[in-house]
């Protein structure tokens, strides 16, 4: 049985996957490939050089779970639930 907040965040990246491949893919792969796109509400906020730093922009501007990263040029394999230890 999967929880909300992993049955959330699957949702979240089938959206993003989706808007990034029918509204954003073709202007950034032809003008940032392989870079990273820091993603909210289908909105491609920012680019990166590295994923790392589009997830960490993410985290810091809108907290857990609530923005997404892309590779520019990639292929999304998946998806991984961050949970807090307090």
């Amino acid at each position: 049985m999967v929880s909300g907040t992993q049955a959330e965040a699957a949702r979240s990246v089938q959206f993003h996957t989706r808007t990034y491949a029918s509204v954003h893919r073709e202007a950034l792969e032809r003008d940032h490939w392989g870079r990273s796109a820091l993603m909210r509400d289908g909105e491609v906020i920012e680019i990166f050089d590295a994923g790392i730093d589009a997830y960490d922009a993410g985290m810091e501007r809108f907290g857990q779970g609530n923005s997404a990263t892309q590779g520019i040029g990639t292929v999304s394999v998946g998806y991984r639930i961050v949970r807090s230890i307090d």
